[in-house]
């Protein structure tokens, strides 16, 4: 849509005529070194639903159409988002600096460490957190 919304804006086109609408998740933001490429969304490597490790509750990325069931060896949704190439924008892994604050479709969450600051009603930092049930998060 930024790549139209320049072609638009060369033609001469008024910006304030031009309206764009993102429906996927947000670019990836992701500390590191060097960059790494993209990779479209997909299920955890592993035993999924039937498997011993994945058993826990439906985690649904709903921007990027992945459901997968929550597994208890994973730490966070963040790693879990990862695990499925889910683009995720994160920080300091810990709730401090509010990178990850994604918004909550439905379900709950629980903290496996309470953040510094609590993020707004009906988002939740997914760095430190996991399911407390089935959950949908816009992702």
């Amino acid at each position: 849509m930024d790549t139209l919304g320049g072609h638009l804006r060369a033609q001469g086109l008024k910006p304030e005529r031009i309206h764009t609408e993102v429906f996927s998740a947000l670019p990836a933001l992701n500390p590191g070194i060097t960059a790494t490429p993209a990779v479209r969304p997909h299920q955890p490597a592993g035993p999924v639903a039937t498997g011993p490790v994945a058993t826990g509750p439906l985690v649904t990325f709903a921007r990027s159409g992945i459901t997968t069931p929550w597994s208890p060896d994973r730490a966070s949704l963040l790693d879990l988002a990862e695990a499925c190439d889910v683009p995720t924008r994160w920080s300091c892994r810990t709730g401090v600096c509010h990178t990850c604050v994604t918004p909550v479709v439905s379900g709950d969450i629980t903290y496996t460490a309470q953040p510094l600051e609590p993020p707004e009603a009906g988002t939740v930092l997914i760095c430190c957190s996991r399911p407390a049930g089935e959950v949908v998060l816009d992702l």
